[in-house]
């Protein structure tokens, strides 16, 4: 038969390491202290996204909250991929994106600032070929005429 004292793991205590400070880590600003968060939130506005096809000085795009018209989900990227390529022919001016949700595929169109202007998007693309569309909130990306200095 063993003691109570032979049992125990606790007999021998680690020796403690505590040279860590972690003052003197070099860490990133927070975006709430360096008012970036806060520009967001008041602007409802991220950073300006890379220039798109316009001259360097007249135009740039900014990523907002809006709406964009879903007109197809699957999980099947060839089928994916084959109704995007329909969809830029059928949509030739307006934005039409891919984009990869686990485990979805969505093909979606337009940039619209309003609700209003996307049940209009929808009519349109309910119309051509896309009866089951439907209305998304979403990132959209807005042209904003950037500041000449």
């Amino acid at each position: 038969m063993q003691s109570g004292r032979e049992l125990c793991a606790q007999d021998k205590i680690a020796p403690q390491d505590e040279s860590f400070d972690p003052t003197i880590l070099k860490e990133p600003p927070l975006p709430m202290l360096d008012n970036t968060l806060i520009y967001e939130v008041v602007t409802d506005l991220k950073t300006p996204a890379a220039k798109v096809s316009m001259p360097d000085d007249s135009v740039q795009y900014v990523e907002k909250m809006g709406w964009k018209v879903q007109v197809f989900s699957t999980s099947d990227f060839f089928l994916a991929d084959s109704i995007y390529r329909e969809a830029v022919l059928k949509f030739g001016n307006e934005e039409v994106e891919k984009v990869f949700n686990l485990p979805y595929y969505k093909i979606r169109i337009g940039n619209c600032l309003t609700r209003e202007d996307a049940e209009r998007f929808l009519t349109r693309a309910q119309a051509i070929k896309y009866p089951d569309a439907w209305v998304i909130r979403t990132q959209i990306k807005v042209r904003v005429k950037a500041d000449i200095y």
